[in-house]
């Protein structure tokens, strides 16, 4: 059985389903934002021995989504694309957390950060740095890169797509 009804239901290109009779994004969750995880550099080693196992936490509006876990490294690269609802159209900010995981216990927050995503457009990607700042709310060196829109290539902008 399909996700919307029936096997014998079928869809034909132009009636809001895609030509191979699938759900659209938009059908199944409504307007969307896609976040595009790239990678974080500069974090700093908040363990006493080892090197730090970091994943990224995003938060946009009240929907919260986690990258894989990099082992040990302080510049991991996720190149990770997060799909969120999007009801607020007007809503234009987004929370990182970066967390080093623990294999017993608690996972650590190595540093967190909140950007602007404004002016993205749903055809348009849109690169984001974040300045990150730790747990005890001091400035890092730390940065996180991200990719905002919609359409078009990962990461890519628009006057790249034209060239």
């Amino acid at each position: 059985m399909g996700l919307f009804g029936s096997d014998d239901e079928e869809k034909k290109d132009g009636d809001g389903g895609s030509a191979d009779g699938s759900e659209t994004e938009d059908q199944i969750f409504g307007p969307t934002i896609k976040i595009l995880v790239k990678k974080a550099t500069n974090l700093k080693n908040v363990l006493k021995f080892g090197t730090i196992d970091p994943y990224a936490e995003v938060t946009f509006e009240n929907y919260t989504k986690k990258t894989e876990v990099k082992d040990d490294t302080k510049n991991p690269e996720w190149n990770e694309e997060l799909v969120f609802p999007r009801a607020n159209t007007d809503h234009v900010k987004v929370q990182v957390k970066i967390f080093h995981k623990e294999s017993l216990g608690k996972d650590k927050l190595i540093a967190h950060g909140t950007g602007s995503i404004s002016g993205y457009t749903k055809s348009d990607w849109h690169d984001v740095d974040i300045k990150l700042i730790d747990a005890k709310q001091k400035a890092t060196e730390g940065i996180v890169s991200l990719g905002v829109g919609g359409g078009g290539q990962k990461g890519q902008d628009a006057d790249e797509e034209e060239g």
